[in-house]
């Protein structure tokens, strides 16, 4: 079971307890967001692009271990910025970082069980 999960002032680094341990996820930028999916007993975790690639997206188990790391196929986008998180949901809303200067963000739709990427759209 997760509990006391909480991202550090310098936010760098997600931490949690599990069954009393700790666990603590280190990034050398600061991430871009970190939710916790209470309902499936995991951390999502966004690093910044520029460490991590277009693959910025981590999912861990309740021990710390990464159970995906989504693949972000398209060269039009070079990862992905924010999640708009909604608990017990298995479909996300995420926002991509695309190579395109439009005046809206490009997004899609982020499936928790099978950890694949559809419905891409602009967020207008």
């Amino acid at each position: 079971m997760i509990s006391n999960f909480k991202i550090d002032t310098s936010e760098k680094n997600v931490s949690w307890y599990n069954n009393g341990l700790i666990v603590c996820k280190s990034f050398e930028k600061k991430i871009f967001q970190a939710v916790e999916i209470r309902f499936l007993s995991q951390i999502l975790i966004i690093a910044d692009y520029r460490e991590k690639g277009k693959n910025n997206m981590f999912i861990y188990d309740k021990k710390g271990d990464c159970i995906s790391n989504p693949s972000m196929s398209s060269p039009e986008f070079y990862g992905i910025y924010s999640i708009w998180y909604l608990e017990g949901n298995m479909l996300q809303t995420v926002v991509l970082l695309s190579n395109d200067n439009s005046n809206y963000e490009k997004k899609c739709i982020f499936n928790l069980e099978n950890h694949n990427f559809s419905e891409f759209s602009l967020t207008k």
